[in-house]
């Protein structure tokens, strides 16, 4: 399912089973903890593999970095949203936190309160990297260099935290609901699409200049191999094409 479709299963359903209150803010949490399975996947397959960060930054490491950490904050933010506690000040929050309050089994209530401790203490890192590091600028780290580090943050960890989750929203929805909840959600692939594009650019430019050039010791900006393969394809070797020739093998280039 896609993040689309995981908003419209978020609509009330089975509310006969859970109540009008519980059914809504049941299937908004499940709703939130797809959507931020979701962004994990799609950060694993953009950053998790060195091959394919080892291409992004031939591409554009700048602009790569950026999406990294602006990705990387959201999952942040999601998984600290996921396990907050249930207010803040005035404010009533949508947070696993609230869902033992609604259980009206006494047994139920207590095994879901202690899978819910363990999501909270499973995104406690996540909630380290929120206050001193994304939503606020902590002083102390920014200044002093034995301050104490962020908490140690990874993917494993990230995984970590949205398996606890689903693990609270499961035991509820097989208990009252009488069906599982599937540790996963199928997505569009948008991310591998995009790497793999991207490949097939590397790939193509690369083959094109061992064409033009296949020994690969003529020099890039050497205007006779471009003129040479522009004949081959019986367009006039102009300025511009050549020039567009040297562009193509300095883009080539930057992928070896």
């Amino acid at each position: 399912m896609n993040e689309g479709v995981l908003k419209r299963l978020s609509l009330p359903q089975n509310a006969d089973k859970l109540g009008r209150k519980f059914n809504m803010i049941f299937h908004s949490l499940y709703n939130d903890w797809g959507s931020c399975l979701v962004r994990y996947k799609e950060f694993w397959e953009l950053f998790g593999d060195s091959d394919r960060v080892k291409l992004l930054n031939a591409i554009g490491s700048g602009l790569f970095w950026d999406v990294q950490q602006l990705s990387w904050s959201d999952l942040m933010l999601r998984l600290t949203r996921l396990t907050d506690p249930p207010t803040s000040g005035t404010k009533d929050n949508l947070t696993v936190t609230r869902l033992p309050h609604l259980c009206e089994d006494r047994y139920l209530r207590d095994e879901v309160c202690g899978l819910v401790d363990k999501a909270v203490r499973a995104a406690e890192f996540a909630r380290d990297w929120r206050n001193r590091r994304i939503s606020h600028s902590d002083l102390e780290l920014a200044i002093d260099p034995s301050a104490k580090p962020l908490a140690t943050a990874d993917l494993t960890k990230v995984k970590a935290t949205l398996d606890a989750v689903h693990a609270v929203l499961n035991t509820i929805s097989v208990r009252l609901l009488d069906a599982g909840i599937h540790n996963d959600v199928v997505v569009t692939p948008r991310a591998r699409a995009f790497a793999a594009y991207l490949k097939q650019l590397a790939d193509s430019v690369q083959y094109i200049d061992s064409v033009i050039d296949p020994s690969g010791n003529l020099p890039v900006t050497d205007l006779a191999p471009a003129t040479t393969f522009l004949q081959r394809l019986d367009r006039r070797p102009t300025w511009q094409h050549q020039r567009a020739v040297v562009e193509l093998r300095e883009a080539a280039r930057r992928f070896k």
